[in-house]
């Protein structure tokens, strides 16, 4: 019976690994551009690297991308294997202290685990996988931005892709 758990949790773990996409170099995650509705309400559009385009509405002054990590440890590394990601939430952040504890915040999950969820179960041990957090890019809202995400070995950045996003980063940001 041991047996036959271990080996259904393990399909279920290999299921849930699959949804992850390898790290390679530097890899360009999404493309993020950003237009304005309202006051401190924008209109967001997520292009990710395979090409699937989601839309949303964020509140704040800032855009948070999140992102899920799993980095091989132990001998698995020394076979090649490359630390592998997963698109997890965006979110809308408020400059003020005031306004993110009770202006309407926005938050949306980009990829939910479907039976079995290994970065939860892996976060905290270091075994084989370890799970990485705090994977995050925060960059400002302005009308017109646009955005390329790319992760490194060394964590996330945002790069400019046009002149108002090379604008929005150049005043004091």
């Amino acid at each position: 019976m041991l047996l036959l758990a271990g080996s259904v949790i393990s399909v279920f773990m290999l299921v849930d690994l699959w949804s992850y996409r390898q790290l390679l170099d530097e890899e360009p995650l999404a493309t993020v551009s950003i237009y304005e509705l309202g006051d401190q309400q924008f209109d967001l559009t997520l292009v990710d690297a395979s090409g699937k385009e989601q839309r949303f509405k964020l509140m704040g002054d800032q855009w948070q991308l999140d992102v899920r990590l799993l980095v091989w440890k132990g001998p698995v590394v020394a076979l090649g294997a490359m630390p592998v990601y997963r698109l997890d939430r965006i979110s809308g952040r408020y400059l003020s202290l005031e306004q993110e504890r009770t202006s309407e915040r926005t938050v949306y999950t980009l990829t939910d685990s479907r039976w079995f969820d290994l970065w939860s179960a892996l976060k905290g041990h270091k075994l084989w996988l370890e799970a990485e957090s705090g994977q995050a890019v925060y960059m400002p809202l302005v009308n017109g931005a646009v955005f390329s995400v790319h992760l490194t070995p060394k964590g996330m950045i945002a790069r400019p892709l046009n002149d108002v996003a090379e604008e929005a980063l150049g005043t004091g940001w």
